[in-house]
């Protein structure tokens, strides 16, 4: 009887420790990539928009706006833990658009636990 119940012990926070020890879901990994294209992205619009007047920096930004990536995808993220519990390495394929052209590359990312909020570190 005293084995049955640590053995039902055992069963019950199994899951609550697994919980607390899992990494970012894919779509936590793709929410952190898609704020870094969104990041650049803003950089940019602020780039034209201080721009001015001036007709060649008018044009350097606008040919600049065509070579900023859009994010299509990001697809087959995996995490395991390096460094502690609470950071990750994860790696993923990232599908952009680059001046009309899709491409798709492996990435590799870190991805930090700070106070249950994904934070991606690299």
């Amino acid at each position: 009887m005293k084995n049955l119940k640590r053995l039902a012990l055992i069963l019950l926070l199994t899951p609550l420790f697994a919980a607390c020890s899992s990494g970012p879901s894919e779509s936590d990994v793709e929410a952190l990539i898609q704020a870094q294209y969104d990041k650049a992205n803003s950089m940019m619009d602020d780039a034209m928009a201080n721009a001015g007047n001036d007709e060649m920096a008018k044009a350097m930004s606008g040919m600049m706006e065509g070579m900023m990536p859009t994010l299509e995808k990001v697809e087959n993220v995996s995490c395991d833990t390096t460094e502690g519990d609470n950071t990750y390495l994860c790696t993923a394929d990232v599908t952009q658009t680059i001046g009309g052209k899709s491409r798709t590359d492996s990435g590799t990312f870190k991805v930090n636990d700070v106070n249950g909020t994904w934070v991606l570190t690299q």
